[in-house]
């Protein structure tokens, strides 16, 4: 995969830094950044990374639509610093732009704003305990985004046939898809990840439309992350390599 240490992680094109950020890399946000799908074919489109912590989801659709502008929201100032950071020392530096604001403000301002793609990693414990530390508290807890600002927000956004990719928690999956249905959106795809064969799901991915765009039912599918076959040692499945093979240094 990607080489990590020092806090940071290499991938083919890119390095992503994530010391000042208080959620670090992980397989949800990379998931997410090389599963997510807009409907139009070009690629030249506007794409929102919905709490970017340290951009790894922003860099990866910039890769992926070299020709589309990015625009990355974050609340809390240091990920927001480190975002920045790690979008000037890419390749796609002219592509992505990091915005430091909630996003319930930011969706209220952009005026006549029309995204292709949105996409989150978001907050999504939900009266669990917490950190004695802001920071972490503000990246794992739904306290400052809750999932129904996050979609009505979403919803002022997106271009009429636009898509929403987001990775969230099996366990608040009715109340992901209640809030969904509140502000008029139906779900296209929904991909389960498991740990391994072994063990059940715990995160899955979804993307929405909205309603008059969807005509069918969701694509449901799964992946399996680990072949789980040595202790002590990660050993990814192929279908995972496949999906990260554009990203991932061994791939």
């Amino acid at each position: 995969m990607g080489t990590s240490g020092n806090r940071k992680m290499t991938f083919k094109r890119f390095t992503v830094h994530d010391e000042k950020c208080a959620m670090k890399i992980g397989t949800d946000a990379v998931m997410l950044g090389a599963w997510a799908n807009p409907s139009k074919s070009s690629t030249h489109l506007k794409i929102v990374d919905i709490g970017s912590g340290s951009g790894v989801i922003s860099l990866m659709l910039a890769q992926r639509f070299e020709h589309s502008a990015v625009t990355a929201i974050e609340l809390e100032p240091l990920a927001a610093e480190q975002s920045r950071e790690n979008f000037a020392s890419s390749p796609f530096v002219n592509q992505i732009f990091c915005i430091e604001r909630s996003f319930q403000q930011w969706s209220e301002e952009a005026q006549n704003f029309e995204a292709d793609l949105v996409v989150s990693n978001p907050p999504f414990f939900h009266n669990k305990p917490r950190s004695p530390f802001y920071a972490r508290n503000l990246a794992r807890h739904d306290d400052a985004l809750p999932i129904s600002d996050l979609f009505k927000g979403v919803a002022k956004i997106l271009s009429k046939e636009g898509v929403f990719g987001i990775v969230w928690p099996i366990e608040r999956e009715a109340e992901l898809m209640s809030a969904a249905n509140d502000f008029n959106f139906k779900r296209v795809r929904r991909c389960e990840i498991l740990p391994t064969q072994k063990h059940s799901a715990v995160r899955f991915l979804s993307e929405f439309k909205f309603s008059q765009q969807v005509s069918s039912v969701a694509i449901c599918s799964k992946i399996v992350l680990e072949t789980g076959e040595e202790k002590g040692r990660r050993n990814f499945t192929t279908e995972y390599k496949e999906l990260m093979r554009n990203f991932f240094l061994d791939a």
